[in-house]
């Protein structure tokens, strides 16, 4: 499945155009990586809710599909953001117990993977839409068209 064919479908709900970034290995590799990670995450990605994609840059097969902004029992919207969900804890290493950054997991994905980079594609939803429900319509199209597999990443749907 391409980024194009879940584009087509997110468009109707969303409010801009398609941002894109890459988070190459080269930055994460620095010494302080994660700093530099999160820095260009708060400069490039707009404090709103929505739904973003990761792309293997190598080969374009869309390893991630993942969503922040979920509506409480009260109607309103959770204030965890885009910007918050990508460098927010991924959860916790098993062996060490602690909380692993969105900039550690990238890292370890890029580096276990082979690959120099992962493009980010994030899409900002309109106010009236729930981003789980526009995550869980790409990540249904997809497990349909990859012959009922979820991304790489995707734990889970």
């Amino acid at each position: 499945m391409k980024i194009e064919e879940l584009e087509k479908l997110v468009n109707k709900h969303a409010k801009n155009s398609i941002k894109e970034l890459d988070i190459d290995l080269q930055l994460l590799n620095e010494s302080n990586g994660t700093k530099l990670y999160n820095k260009k995450i708060r400069k490039e990605v707009e404090d709103k809710h929505g739904v973003y994609i990761w792309c293997d840059t190598k080969n374009n097969k869309i390893v991630y599909i993942g969503m922040a902004g979920k509506i409480k029992t009260d109607g309103s919207l959770s204030k965890h953001s885009l910007q918050q969900r990508l460098i927010a804890s991924r959860g916790k290493d098993k062996t060490t117990k602690k909380d692993i950054s969105t900039a550690v997991f990238v890292k370890n994905f890029i580096t276990k993977a082979n690959i120099d980079s992962l493009k980010y594609y994030v899409f900002y939803i309109n106010d009236n839409t729930p981003a789980s429900y526009i995550e869980s319509i790409l990540l249904y199209e997809y497990y349909k068209k990859k012959d009922n597999k979820l991304p790489e990443l995707n734990n889970s749907f």
